[in-house]
């Protein structure tokens, strides 16, 4: 028989505890069967999602909570420790995502997600053995290839489970990345305390195992599942000019929440020669910024379009960059800090819901697109603005991070004017 959405159906005895066996009638598509729960929660896998992205919090914060431990553990120096973890981390994403786009669209969601997860958890545990930086170097690439399948699996499936409210999805489920980042340095002094790096590495991936547990245990939506890949098809798709807006948002994004993250504790106590604990607090403040400005456009906002909500958050943080600029205290720069972040926050998530809404059939392929075109401008920005803070000054890098802010709210201003047009014209 046939159900609401014009499947065929097969009801078995067997499956009487909610299942029912699907088979595809496209002869484009394979006709292999594949069990979908018919009470399939949503709730479940969004809560797998946000396991993933804690996980990927933790790790992008393992290298700094360690730096010093993995220095002694591998005999050189923590420069060469920080430079050379975030090289091949950043560069084994940037490929690897690549990759994973087109393998979700292939093979579904769950293999990439349980894979990534694995692959992750296996690498932060071996570098409880590494002894030389060259073997911690290829741990971390294999820790950046799994955190690609990670981070495309669990933007997408996102994308897949909550096609009414995207944005709103997506900015909530984003703040376990920010928990994630703020736990591991909460636990590292206690961890490499009580039993060194050991401890401080079984526990990441452990926690970064739980991602592959749940979704090993989960149902996905058909909608979710295997769909035939076509490379013309993938390619007209990504030659749509909103890819390419996205694609430029989301670059100068994670370049600017990344820059700074690293550089403005910096600027501050070279400016302003504030000294610890008031460095860390305000560091800290950022980074609670980030996550309020998500709790609130998850809530409070949720009704504002992402287009539009996206560009007032662009305004808000150039302004923001601005005044921290030309701060005549430390308290007012760290205000303007910490409104920057506040405003920052909602850009990445709502901009990937805006992505869902506007751009349809392969998506695994531009979500990872998106995604490694931010890793891209993660690495370029920062490294950028360390250099130029190097051979001139940190207020001459920071004109750059506002130059980047402005370029930013440009391209949304060019985004949004596309989208609406499209929308005038009825898709």
């Amino acid at each position: 028989m046939l159900d609401k959405a014009g499947r065929r159906t097969y009801n078995f005895p067997v499956f009487r505890a909610g299942y029912s066996l699907y088979v595809s009638d496209s002869p484009t598509k394979r006709a292999e069967p594949f069990l979908v729960r018919k009470t399939l929660s949503p709730a479940y896998l969004t809560a797998a999602c946000c396991s993933g992205y804690y996980a990927m919090g933790l790790v992008i914060s393992l290298i700094g909570a360690g730096l010093e431990a993995f220095a002694g553990q591998l005999s050189t120096s923590p420069t060469a420790i920080g430079g050379s973890f975030f090289f091949f981390v950043g560069t084994a994403s940037f490929f690897m995502l690549f990759v994973v786009g087109p393998l979700i669209d292939r093979f579904g969601q769950k293999p990439v997600l349980i894979a990534g997860s694995l692959f992750l958890s296996a690498a932060i545990l071996l570098l409880t053995r590494a002894r030389s930086l060259s073997a911690a170097c290829a741990l971390m690439f294999l820790a950046g290839t799994g955190s690609a399948g990670l981070n495309g699996g669990v933007n997408t499936l996102i994308n897949h489970l909550h096609k009414n409210n995207r944005s709103r999805a997506f900015n909530l489920s984003n703040i376990f990345f920010g928990l994630g980042a703020v736990t591991l340095p909460c636990l590292a002094g206690w961890l490499l305390k009580s039993g060194g790096l050991f401890n401080l590495l079984v526990i990441t991936s452990a926690l970064s195992l739980l991602p592959a547990l749940l979704f090993s245990l989960g149902v996905f939506p058909p909608g979710a599942a295997v769909n035939d890949f076509r490379l013309g098809e993938a390619v007209r798709t990504l030659a749509n000019p909103l890819v390419a807006l996205f694609a430029l948002v989301i670059f100068f994004y994670t370049g600017l929440e990344a820059s700074l993250g690293i550089w403005s504790r910096t600027a501050m106590v070279d400016s302003w020669k504030v000294s610890a604990p008031l460095d860390q607090f305000i560091l800290a403040g950022y980074w609670g910024a980030l996550i309020t400005g998500r709790l609130l456009a998850g809530t409070t906002f949720k009704d504002i379009p992402s287009h539009t909500l996206v560009l007032s958050c662009a305004i808000g943080s150039a302004a923001g960059l601005g005044a921290f600029l030309v701060a005549p205290s430390v308290y007012v720069a760290a205000g303007a800090l910490w409104f920057s972040g506040l405003c920052f926050a909602p850009i990445f998530p709502s901009t990937m819901g805006s992505a869902g809404e506007n751009l349809s059939g392969y998506t695994g392929t531009v979500f990872s697109l998106l995604i490694a075109v931010g890793v891209l401008g993660a690495v370029l920005l920062s490294t950028g603005v360390g250099k130029i803070a190097a051979s001139s000054s940190l207020n001459g890098a920071f004109r750059v991070i506002l130059a980047s802010g402005v370029l930013m709210l440009t391209f949304q201003y060019l985004l949004r004017r596309r989208i609406i047009f499209r929308l005038q014209r009825g898709g």
